[in-house]
């Protein structure tokens, strides 16, 4: 799968970097308290995870749904899983975010003329975890261009995903009370149609409210 778009020349902004990492520290000391970092949790393994997800989101099996076509809005959720995930890996490693933006921007950067497959770059950010913990943050850049995501679009996807993320823990989600799919849609979906929905309206309490009054008119 070469790349068949033009590349969005496009830094991460300090700030958005910076209240994204302040956010992920939140909801994990939401998850499993202050001590978190403490739990020694396989950031890595979830990464491969969520990668895994990505391709098959692509389609790979050649056997079966030959005609399949890539499910974009699905993948770029699961690159913001994926990015969530990094997020958690870099704050439990003491990683400072000064140190982290200057990466991003040389990734950014050295991404800029590279065609790569897509699944070959999830591949690569699953192996580069379980094996070195080292996450090739120049093919995430380049799955993302892959969505058609810029940083603008990541930071947005992030801020929504994280509130979801807090609602979910919010409802149960730990104990395994929270219903994932209601209304007949996974909460994903309800995500992203709330934020379409929502368009200049959409912010943290307004998408919190809308997930609250879609989660208790499907009974829940």
């Amino acid at each position: 799968m070469g790349l068949s778009f033009r590349r969005v020349k496009e830094m991460i902004k300090f700030e958005q970097l910076t209240e994204m990492l302040a956010m992920q520290e939140q909801l994990e000391i939401r998850i499993d308290g202050p001590e978190w970092r403490m739990k020694g949790h396989n950031y890595g393994l979830c990464i491969h995870m969520e990668c895994a997800e990505i391709i098959d989101h692509v389609g790979w099996k050649h056997w079966k749904n030959i005609g399949q076509e890539p499910d974009w809005d699905a993948i770029a959720m699961e690159l913001v899983d994926v990015w969530h995930f990094f997020l958690a890996h870099n704050l439990m490693a003491g990683g400072s975010s000064e140190h982290l933006f200057e990466n991003l921007l040389k990734a950014t950067e050295d991404s800029e003329d590279v065609d790569a497959d897509l699944i070959i770059c999830c591949l690569g950010m699953g192996y580069g975890m379980i094996t070195q913990g080292v996450f090739p943050l120049q093919n995430f850049i380049i799955a993302m261009e892959h969505a058609s995501m810029t940083w603008d679009n990541l930071y947005k996807m992030y801020i929504g995903k994280n509130v979801l993320n807090w609602f979910r823990q919010d409802h149960g989600y730990k104990d395994g009370s929270y219903w994932k799919n209601w209304a007949g849609k996974e909460d994903n979906v309800h995500l992203l149609e709330i934020t379409n929905d929502l368009g200049d309206r959409f912010n943290s309490v307004e998408l919190i409210k809308c997930l609250t009054v879609r989660y208790a008119l499907a009974g829940h």
